[in-house]
């Protein structure tokens, strides 16, 4: 898998988790990076924060 087809792959994951958990201002969540990696971070169950996960959950 090339590193784009990853990065796909991952961003229409968070966006499933998103939306199945009732949200419905994806528009919010990807004009703020901030607010992208909490919901990243959400969806891998790690502490809340900022930042991207680690690297070993990308």
């Amino acid at each position: 898998m090339t590193w784009q087809a990853r990065v796909d792959s991952n961003y229409q994951r968070i966006k499933a988790h998103y939306e199945s958990r009732g949200g419905t201002r994806w528009q919010d969540v990807t004009a703020d990076p901030r607010v992208f990696n909490r919901v990243w971070r959400n969806m891998l169950r790690l502490p809340k924060g900022d930042n991207p996960p680690p690297k070993e959950y990308r």
